[in-house]
């Protein structure tokens, strides 16, 4: 059997959905097809949630919003008779989002919990309007609620799937006998009962939790691109699609900020060695990418990738040479805060630590907060935050292997006068994190994928 993910831009219109069928019928094994909300659906519910938490009461009309658009979409997609109480599901789902709202309007609080209600009738109406369509025109179709199948506990305060309950749910759950089964993406149940989510890009991880637990053949991700691209096609305009790529090399580009992966879904496939195919549901003959154990040794750099909004903070002082426990007071100040990327010179003069811009502030008050003996004495300078910043990386399995990558790089980006502000590299070579001035930031990967592409 297979997993099928298709995103919200893979549910964006009638044509899409259609697609989906039509793509269905080509297989002869077993499908579990996991669906996101309908395109734009989950801003929506975000968008009335804060009206809502505001005290406006126009979270209202953003409903009715919502309503109407599903049911011109099952209008659309559904011949009028063969539709039957389709329109009064939806209803009822309104119906129940509209009294959560309505709490949150009062209490002019957004609790994680009401959050977590609001944002997954997304998931439950656009997958009941794809099951009532594949079940006209695709035969033998199953449906699994992912809301309680999907089970999350909170660690270090934030949700996590249960894998193992999980996968004895969908292992008791899955009926074989159908040769379509349609699950929710993105939704899930915490261990005490109430609903979850698995986070904005989730409906990968879903996918991945049930390829995992069935040991499926393979994990298709349906999307708008016909793969991963050797950069950014949007920044990029002679970006190409690559044929393949380890499962690292997936990794690291769904944590640089690459958006056609969920950074979470490759970890259960990983485990199980079962392929995933990153594939284009408008263009559905495109080969896409192949993601598996082995690289292409052909290529040693697959892709360039980069972050924006990237502040980096210098912690600088001759209180640090030779003081042992500096380091562990530094990072233990920063335990609330995510470190991107860590340098040290190795005269133990400073050390460079690169986080989000949005976490700078806090960064720097949780340091000067730990350190305020030191800088008082003058042994340690008060920390200071620069924003504007843009991380820069390159990834390939091959380049432990091909020598002069790095020099090459440089030599590209010295040749377009951009300047290199901090380097990263792992003892894996698997990545190359350059730290650059974000107005540079596109001229760099456009010069850096001309050179190697």
């Amino acid at each position: 059997m297979k997993v099928l993910k298709f995103g919200g831009t893979s549910v964006s219109s009638v044509e899409t959905v259609r697609n989906i069928s039509e793509i269905l019928k080509k297989s002869s094994e077993n499908q579990i097809v996991v669906c996101s909300a309908l395109s734009k659906v989950t801003n929506m519910l975000e968008e009335a949630a804060k009206k809502a938490a505001d005290g406006d009461v126009s979270y209202k009309e953003v409903c009715a919003q919502i309503e109407k658009r599903h049911y011109d979409f099952i209008d659309e997609l559904i011949q009028k008779e063969q539709q039957g109480d389709l329109k009064q599901t939806i209803h009822n789902h309104i119906a129940s989002l509209e009294k959560v709202l309505e709490a949150v309007y009062f209490l002019n609080e957004l609790s994680q919990r009401a959050y977590y209600i609001i944002v997954s009738f997304g998931e439950k109406m656009s997958n009941a309007i794809i099951f009532r369509y594949l079940t006209i025109h695709n035969g033998s179709v199953n449906y699994l609620d992912s809301s309680q199948i999907i089970i999350t506990r909170t660690v270090n305060g934030k949700e996590d799937v249960n894998r193992s309950v999980t996968n004895k749910n969908i292992l008791e759950n899955w009926n074989k006998d159908y040769k379509i089964t349609v699950a929710p993406g993105f939704i899930s149940k915490s261990e005490k009962g109430y609903a979850t989510t698995l986070g904005r890009g989730g409906s990968d991880y879903t996918a991945a939790i049930y390829a995992a637990a069935l040991d499926a053949s393979i994990l298709e991700i349906w999307t708008d691109v016909s793969g991963i691209y050797t950069a950014d096609p949007r920044k990029v305009k002679d970006a190409q699609p690559l044929e393949k790529m380890s499962y690292k090399e997936a990794l690291e580009l769904s944590n640089l900020g690459a958006k056609v992966i969920y950074a979470p879904t490759v970890q259960p496939v990983l485990e199980k060695n079962i392929p995933m195919v990153i594939l284009n549901t408008f263009r559905p003959d495109d080969k896409g990418t192949l993601v598996t154990v082995e690289t292409d040794s052909s290529k040693p750099i697959k892709s360039f990738s980069t972050m924006d909004n990237i502040a980096m903070l210098t912690f600088t002082g001759t209180g640090l040479v030779g003081n042992s426990g500096i380091a562990g007071r530094l990072f233990n100040a920063l335990k609330d805060v995510n470190v991107i990327i860590i340098s040290q010179a190795c005269s133990e003069m400073s050390i460079s630590v690169v986080i989000s811009a949005a976490d700078a502030q806090k960064a720097v008050n949780a340091i000067n907060e730990e350190f305020d003996f030191e800088i008082r004495k003058n042994y340690i300078k008060p920390i200071t935050a620069e924003t504007g910043y843009s991380i820069l990386a390159m990834v390939g399995e091959g380049m432990k292997n091909a020598a002069g990558m790095t020099g090459k790089a440089f030599t590209a980006l010295g040749e377009n006068n951009i300047n290199i502000h901090l380097i990263a590299q792992g003892s894996s070579e698997l990545n190359v994190s350059i730290v650059i001035k974000t107005e540079d930031s596109s001229k760099a990967l456009n010069c850096l994928h001309e050179a190697f592409f």
